[in-house]
Protein backbone atom coordinates (compact mmCIF):
# COMPACT_ATOMS: atom_id res chain seq x y z
CA UNK A 1 0.00 0.00 0.00
CA UNK A 2 1.17 3.25 -1.07
CA UNK A 3 1.60 6.02 1.80
CA UNK A 4 0.96 10.13 1.06
CA UNK A 5 4.47 10.50 1.27
CA UNK A 6 5.79 8.53 -1.05
CA UNK A 7 3.54 9.58 -2.96
CA UNK A 8 4.11 13.27 -2.27
CA UNK A 9 8.38 11.98 -2.91
CA UNK A 10 7.61 11.08 -6.58
CA UNK A 11 5.88 13.77 -7.84
CA UNK A 12 8.50 16.29 -6.20
CA UNK A 13 11.24 14.09 -7.84
CA UNK A 14 9.41 14.30 -10.98
CA UNK A 15 9.04 18.13 -10.93
CA UNK A 16 12.45 19.04 -9.68
CA UNK A 17 14.51 16.22 -11.80
CA UNK A 18 13.57 16.50 -14.94
CA UNK A 19 14.62 20.51 -15.52
CA UNK A 20 18.20 20.06 -13.84
CA UNK A 21 18.67 17.13 -15.80
CA UNK A 22 17.39 19.11 -19.19
CA UNK A 23 19.13 22.56 -18.58
CA UNK A 24 21.77 21.64 -16.07
CA UNK A 25 23.92 24.63 -16.88
CA UNK A 26 21.84 27.29 -16.84
CA UNK A 27 20.79 25.91 -13.58
CA UNK A 28 24.13 25.35 -11.86
CA UNK A 29 25.26 28.85 -13.40
CA UNK A 30 22.20 30.52 -11.83
CA UNK A 31 23.15 28.69 -8.50
CA UNK A 32 26.83 30.50 -8.88
CA UNK A 33 25.33 33.88 -9.53
CA UNK A 34 23.43 33.69 -6.52
CA UNK A 35 25.99 32.44 -4.72
CA UNK A 36 28.44 35.40 -6.02
CA UNK A 37 26.50 38.13 -4.61
CA UNK A 38 28.16 40.62 -2.43
CA UNK A 39 31.55 39.36 -4.27
CA UNK A 40 33.80 41.95 -5.85
CA UNK A 41 32.52 41.88 -9.46
CA UNK A 42 34.99 40.04 -11.50
CA UNK A 43 33.34 39.67 -14.13
CA UNK A 44 31.33 36.59 -15.73
CA UNK A 45 30.39 33.51 -13.22
CA UNK A 46 31.24 30.11 -14.88
CA UNK A 47 30.03 27.03 -13.17
CA UNK A 48 32.76 24.66 -13.01
CA UNK A 49 32.40 21.02 -15.38
CA UNK A 50 32.07 19.51 -11.85
CA UNK A 51 29.50 21.53 -10.94
CA UNK A 52 27.07 20.97 -14.37
CA UNK A 53 27.65 17.32 -14.18
CA UNK A 54 26.62 16.78 -10.81
CA UNK A 55 23.21 18.91 -11.75
CA UNK A 56 22.16 16.24 -14.22
CA UNK A 57 22.90 13.46 -12.23
CA UNK A 58 21.04 15.08 -9.17
CA UNK A 59 18.27 15.39 -12.14
CA UNK A 60 18.61 11.81 -13.06
CA UNK A 61 18.78 10.59 -9.89
CA UNK A 62 15.55 12.67 -8.66
CA UNK A 63 13.58 11.50 -11.85
CA UNK A 64 14.00 8.24 -11.35
CA UNK A 65 13.08 7.45 -7.76
CA UNK A 66 9.98 9.60 -8.57
CA UNK A 67 9.08 7.66 -11.27
CA UNK A 68 9.94 4.42 -9.11
CA UNK A 69 7.50 5.66 -6.44
CA UNK A 70 4.83 6.45 -8.34
CA UNK A 71 5.19 3.16 -10.87
CA UNK A 72 5.63 1.26 -7.56
CA UNK A 73 2.50 2.78 -5.99
CA UNK A 74 0.74 2.29 -9.10
CA UNK A 75 1.31 -1.41 -9.45
CA UNK A 76 1.06 -2.21 -5.62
Amino acid sequence: MCTGEIVAFGIVGLIFGPPLAIWPYKLARWNEILDAIGRKPSGRVEPAEWNVTLHRLTGLGLSAIGLHFLVACVLL
